[in-house]
Protein backbone atom coordinates (compact mmCIF):
# COMPACT_ATOMS: atom_id res chain seq x y z
CA UNK A 1 0.00 0.00 0.00
CA UNK A 2 1.49 3.21 -0.89
CA UNK A 3 2.36 5.31 2.05
CA UNK A 4 0.54 8.60 1.06
CA UNK A 5 -3.08 6.60 0.42
CA UNK A 6 -4.39 7.04 4.33
CA UNK A 7 -3.56 10.54 4.24
CA UNK A 8 -5.41 10.58 0.63
CA UNK A 9 -7.88 9.05 2.15
CA UNK A 10 -8.08 11.19 5.10
CA UNK A 11 -8.87 14.10 2.88
CA UNK A 12 -10.88 12.57 0.44
CA UNK A 13 -13.08 11.46 3.11
CA UNK A 14 -12.96 15.45 5.07
CA UNK A 15 -13.98 16.82 1.32
CA UNK A 16 -16.55 14.25 1.12
CA UNK A 17 -18.24 15.41 4.61
CA UNK A 18 -17.93 18.83 3.62
CA UNK A 19 -20.21 18.07 0.69
CA UNK A 20 -22.81 15.80 2.38
CA UNK A 21 -23.08 18.75 4.86
CA UNK A 22 -23.68 21.35 2.38
CA UNK A 23 -26.23 19.33 0.69
CA UNK A 24 -27.93 18.49 3.70
CA UNK A 25 -27.98 22.30 4.75
CA UNK A 26 -28.81 23.25 1.77
CA UNK A 27 -32.31 20.69 1.87
CA UNK A 28 -32.86 22.29 5.04
CA UNK A 29 -32.84 26.04 3.94
CA UNK A 30 -34.94 24.69 1.21
CA UNK A 31 -37.24 23.07 2.79
CA UNK A 32 -37.06 20.00 0.27
CA UNK A 33 -37.60 16.54 1.94
CA UNK A 34 -34.45 14.26 1.26
CA UNK A 35 -35.58 10.84 1.96
CA UNK A 36 -38.55 11.55 -0.66
CA UNK A 37 -36.46 12.95 -3.47
CA UNK A 38 -34.06 9.90 -2.98
CA UNK A 39 -36.92 7.64 -3.21
CA UNK A 40 -37.99 9.49 -6.28
CA UNK A 41 -34.88 9.07 -7.30
CA UNK A 42 -34.57 5.48 -7.04
CA UNK A 43 -38.10 4.91 -8.84
CA UNK A 44 -36.85 7.16 -11.36
CA UNK A 45 -33.88 5.10 -11.52
CA UNK A 46 -35.76 1.55 -11.41
CA UNK A 47 -37.63 2.79 -14.58
CA UNK A 48 -34.87 4.00 -16.10
CA UNK A 49 -32.57 0.79 -15.66
CA UNK A 50 -34.70 -2.14 -15.32
CA UNK A 51 -32.30 -4.84 -13.91
CA UNK A 52 -33.63 -7.18 -16.64
CA UNK A 53 -31.90 -5.03 -19.36
CA UNK A 54 -29.07 -3.32 -17.74
CA UNK A 55 -27.58 -6.43 -15.78
CA UNK A 56 -23.98 -7.22 -17.77
CA UNK A 57 -24.59 -4.60 -20.03
CA UNK A 58 -22.89 -0.96 -20.21
CA UNK A 59 -24.76 0.41 -23.13
CA UNK A 60 -26.65 3.72 -22.02
CA UNK A 61 -30.42 3.30 -21.13
CA UNK A 62 -31.51 4.71 -24.10
CA UNK A 63 -29.65 2.47 -26.53
CA UNK A 64 -31.38 -0.68 -24.45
Amino acid sequence: MDAEAPKLREKVEEELADVFLFAIEFANVTGIDIAAIIEKKMKRNAEKYPVEKVRGNSAKYTDL
